[in-house]
């Protein structure tokens, strides 16, 4: 397994690499496009491969991207296939980029068929199918950021995180102040519901499910473009939200706490200077949770969603 920069690599080497490449995906797959295309040479960009001896297995490449981090260019030689060689490429490119920029999204544009492959690594399909050199692909997302005793992640449509959901939003007691008050009562809601956050997914931004290190599921930290109520839009610049929701049996523990400090952590990290949350007036235990995590109360407020709310405000230049 090695790692590199193309200018580090061993001419003969890079040259079995990207023959290997042109192989598969022009050969191949019979995609008349231009495989070197002059993102290796980008600043950041790495080659990932497996190698036995002179013999090049499979390959992948890393981008470094101004607010994510991409991985593309996954090959395996026709010979080397069925081995797992590429995913344990995969696996060392995701330690190395989830240690090096921790909730940074990694994005890849997988070709249909696979996206099952990429799913086993975390990544959902985060948009639209598309079509490149006719071949159906598909936009994929993988974030992760871990805590002392949390890790944040993506939701996926697989069935323990959908009754989760749906297990989480019937109750009563999490619905209460949130939008209209009404629970879910149809497993369905919960696929409009991810269709929705999947439209939030941008840069940092998006709706993070929430999981003990042991892998229970306790909730979600959503942070996200917060709508302008309509008396007050005209002319406003956007602001960001930060809100969570927890199933009741993982209140009392201090887990909203933990999992919103790391996301507004993330955020002021990476340029969002000022965030918001807001609360119903009636809500003092996700107003503790604001306070907790260093967010000032800043009084009612209808700024925002056509409703009278509590606001907190947490400004990273002060």
């Amino acid at each position: 397994m090695h790692r590199s920069p193309v200018a580090d690599i061993a001419p003969l080497t890079l040259y079995r690499i990207l023959w290997m490449r042109v192989a598969v995906f022009v050969v191949e797959q019979e995609a008349a496009y231009p495989e070197i295309d002059g993102r290796d040479i980008e600043p950041g960009a790495e080659l990932l491969w497996a190698a036995d001896g002179d013999e090049v297995l499979a390959t992948l490449r890393v981008l470094r991207e101004p607010a994510n981090t991409r991985i593309g260019r996954v090959a395996t030689a026709p010979e080397a296939r069925g081995r797992g060689i590429a995913a344990q490429l995969m696996r060392a490119a995701i330690e190395v980029l989830d240690a090096e920029a921790p909730g940074i999204p990694i994005l890849l544009d997988a070709q249909a068929h696979l996206a099952p492959w990429y799913g086993r690594f975390g990544f959902v399909v985060s948009g639209a199918p598309f079509a490149e050199d006719g071949i159906p692909h598909v936009p994929m997302r993988r974030t992760h950021l871990a805590t002392e005793r949390l890790v944040l992640r993506e939701w996926t449509r697989s069935d323990d995180d959908r009754a989760f959901l749906f297990d989480m939003y019937r109750r009563s007691q999490v619905r209460r102040y949130l939008a209209d008050g009404q629970v879910m009562t149809d497993p369905a809601e919960v696929d409009v519901l991810l269709d929705r956050w999947q439209g939030m997914g941008a840069g940092i931004l998006g709706v993070r499910g929430v999981e003990t290190a042991d892998g229970k599921r306790i909730g979600s930290v959503l942070l996200k473009r917060i709508p302008w109520s309509e008396a007050v839009a005209t002319g406003r610049d956007e602001e960001i939200e930060l809100g969570w929701h927890f199933h009741p049996d993982a209140w009392g523990h201090g887990y909203a706490t933990e999992a919103a400090s790391a996301v507004l952590s993330l955020a002021h990290r990476h340029g969002i200077d000022r965030v918001v949350a807001v609360t119903n007036p009636a809500n003092t235990a996700s107003g503790g949770v604001a306070g907790r995590i260093g967010m000032s109360a800043a009084g009612l407020t209808r700024d925002y969603y056509d409703a009278e709310c509590e606001l907190y405000v947490s400004d990273g230049r002060a």
